[in-house]
């Protein structure tokens, strides 16, 4: 497989956190990153020398931040799913994984996840393996990384003077009309503000209860 494969043109999804020694990680930036064919099999490790430490696919850590888990899985439905605007059926999340799009994600929140049947090659990398996939990039096509993954890097070495900092990414390939499949359905995501209004517009619709004031007489 060349550098240049065109399998591999792919929308990266990159996500930036933060934590203090001892806390919790917690979402910094999501940057926007351009679509490449070139360096995505470079984030995962697809295309080294024998010689290079491959980067493994370590998919998205568990301890990832709340905003991260909710992005790379669905909630299945289910007493403890909460009003998230990412919440999949049971039966829906059970055709995704018997069909191979999708698979359980552990968790220990009180409910089920299942990954996004989008997204693929979930790894995580810190500023010196970022860094060292930009240099990699670079003597593979003797030209300058491109300027938003360089950002990036910048913005995470940035955060190191004060924090312990990582980048978690995977990857979207950009389908055809061909490649979709009929019988996987990605349902739309409600977003909290849409969700709120529409609860809103209910409240405001349900009859009101008029009070019987008590007769004197």
């Amino acid at each position: 497989m060349t550098i240049d494969d065109s399998r591999w043109r792919c929308e990266v999804h990159a996500y930036v956190e933060c934590r203090v020694r001892g806390g919790s990680w917690w979402l910094y930036a999501k940057p926007s990153l351009p679509t490449d064919s070139q360096l995505p099999p470079l984030l995962i490790g697809a295309a080294v020398d024998e010689s290079d430490e491959p980067l493994r696919v370590l998919g998205v850590p568990a301890d990832a931040s709340l905003p991260v888990r909710d992005e790379y899985t669905w909630r299945v439905a289910g007493p403890r799913g909460g009003d998230a605007p990412n919440i999949v059926s049971v039966a829906e999340a059970e055709r995704w994984i018997a069909r191979g799009r999708s698979q359980p994600w552990q968790t220990t929140e009180g409910f089920a996840r299942v990954t996004d049947p989008r997204w693929s090659h979930a790894t995580w990398l810190d500023t010196s393996e970022l860094a060292a996939v930009l240099s990699r990039y670079e003597q593979l096509t003797e030209q300058p990384a491109p300027a938003a993954y360089c950002a990036m890097l910048a913005m995470m070495r940035a955060l190191e003077r004060d924090y312990l900092v990582r980048a978690i990414v995977w990857l979207e390939r950009r389908h055809t009309a061909a490649d979709s499949s009929p019988e996987i359905v990605i349902p739309l995501r409600e977003y909290p503000r849409e969700l709120e209004r529409a609860r809103n517009e209910a409240r405001r619709r349900r009859p009101r209860k008029h009070r019987r004031i008590a007769n004197d007489s």
